[in-house]
């Protein structure tokens, strides 16, 4: 997976709630904060395309060697019902090429940027015509407008059957991995993308906040004393000691918690305090 130096991914889901960021000067002056901690990679999709002008208008705001740093992962696929205009009001999946490429294109004229990091498929499509999407992806990478391709919340046989259609290798998998949701690592499904060479993207790393409550919450800030470090830190820092390294997707836009997650990047916990961590949110121990 080509990768930034960044060490987890701001997704900016959550940005129309963020009252303080709804204007492009004080949404470019918090870009320019996030590249100054040398956070650059940020997770959107088209879910959030009614939030893309203000985004264009910040990133037109930032000097061009800052808005080269900037690093745009994509999600499409999923078309939700505010979204729909026919008369049946369903929310619905879209993997058909021309809307691939609608999104793509628009996205890209509406951020003002040339290229995105990575263009991934949100949800698997049961109506997918998969040589025609693996063709319309390989044509997004090679035109230059995505760097890499990716999909979300895909079991093994369905990327698989997908990147059987395409010459572009699938370089990651986003899905909710965190301390709380870690079935993935005995189920098979990150040995299969560990397999596949597919790099993961852990999306609520801190389930909502609600891993920092009752035992698990009471561990972690436990652990986060005695490492120095903040108890956001200390979950992220479980994801890093997986082999294979899971980036974290971050939800959150207050830059006192985002800097508080960069400067605790560099924690390792050791093979105890990984298995702790797992009892606690488990309640009960491994076999």
């Amino acid at each position: 997976m080509s990768m930034t130096a960044a060490p987890f991914v701001i997704g900016l889901r959550q940005l129309p709630y963020y009252d303080s960021l709804q204007t492009p000067e004080s949404l470019a002056g918090w870009f320019q904060q996030r590249l100054e901690e040398g956070l650059c990679e940020f997770g959107h999709s088209n879910l959030e395309k009614d939030r893309e002008g203000l985004l264009g208008q910040a990133i037109r705001q930032l000097p061009a060697d800052q808005r080269q740093k900037l690093c745009f992962n994509m999600s499409a696929g999923v078309v939700p019902a505010r979204q729909n205009e026919d008369h049946f009001g369903a929310k619905y999946y879209d993997t058909r090429p021309e809307y691939l490429d609608g999104v793509v294109n628009r996205t890209l004229k509406q951020l003002g940027v040339e290229q995105l990091n990575t263009f991934m498929l949100m949800r698997p499509d049961p109506l997918m015509d998969v040589e025609a999407t693996g063709r319309a992806l390989d044509a997004i990478v090679e035109s230059g407008r995505a760097r890499q391709i990716g999909v979300a919340n895909f079991l093994p046989a369905q990327w698989r059957h997908l990147q059987a259609a395409m010459k572009t290798s699938l370089a990651c998998q986003q899905m909710e991995m965190s301390i709380a949701r870690s079935q993935m690592l005995f189920d098979g499904m990150w040995d299969s993308m560990q397999r596949d060479n597919m790099a993961g993207l852990a999306g609520s790393p801190l389930w909502g906040g609600r891993i920092f409550e009752n035992q698990l919450g009471q561990m972690l800030r436990t652990m986060a004393d005695t490492h120095q470090a903040s108890p956001g830190g200390v979950a992220l820092a479980w994801l890093h000691t997986i082999p294979g390294q899971p980036r974290a997707v971050v939800g959150t836009l207050r830059p006192v918690r985002l800097q508080a997650l960069a400067q605790d990047a560099g924690l390792t916990l050791i093979r105890q305090e990984w298995f702790a961590l797992l009892e606690a949110v488990r309640a009960y121990r491994v076999p």
